[in-house]
């Protein structure tokens, strides 16, 4: 027996440790306080790039993270998009992405924003549409889906848009939102990608 201790104890002691955490994690990601539900979200229908049809109804079953944005946005909007880019790589990792999580990206101005300019935002920034989707529309129809999340929007003079930064929202599997996240550099990457998971974990059980 000791020669196996003296042999083995270090590499037993490590694995131990190393079991020890991963257990640790799961639980704490288990026990962290569930998130409450703060409304339905609504139910809208806009236009794909591709021209086809999208109902927010159509996606459910996967948790979403849905942000309201234009592209010729000059600083929260891109850096949102990065930072939401950031959570995909993460996603990633877990298979979680497409499969279990959608990202809805929903411009306030269609008129700028054509299906190729749009394309040419997300390819820059290197969305994933596996998992990634882009929605436009009229400048009416898009006004009035951010306006039915409680995102205020007003078009300047000069073209540009103000609105409000707390314009990124989690929703779950059964439509529900659960959480509003700041934008920009107020976003919380950890924070929201712990969201996610226990979303995601929930909805597995």
């Amino acid at each position: 027996m000791q020669p196996f201790v003296h042999k083995y104890g270090f590499k037993l002691l490590v694995t131990l440790m190393l079991a020890g955490m991963v257990v640790s994690v799961f639980f704490w990601i288990n026990r962290s306080p569930t998130l409450p539900v703060i409304k339905q979200a609504p139910n809208f229908t806009l236009n794909k790039l591709d021209g086809h049809k999208f109902n927010m109804s159509d996606s459910n079953g996967k948790v979403r993270l849905v942000e309201f944005m234009f592209t010729s946005c000059p600083d929260i909007c891109p850096l949102t998009t990065y930072n939401m880019v950031k959570l995909q790589e993460d996603l990633k990792k877990n298979n979680q992405w497409g499969d279990q999580v959608q990202f809805l990206s929903v411009t306030f101005d269609p008129v700028k924003d054509t299906p190729e300019v749009f394309q040419q935002y997300g390819d820059r920034m290197r969305m994933d549409y596996s998992g990634w989707t882009l929605l436009t529309g009229t400048e009416a129809e898009t006004a009035a889906v951010a306006k039915s999340f409680g995102v205020l929007v007003q078009k300047m003079p000069d073209g540009q848009f103000m609105h409000t930064v707390t314009s990124l929202f989690l929703i779950d599997g059964s439509g529900n939102i659960r959480k509003i996240f700041a934008m920009g550099e107020q976003m919380d990457n950890q924070e929201i990608l712990q969201s996610i998971r226990q979303l995601t974990s929930s909805t597995l059980k």
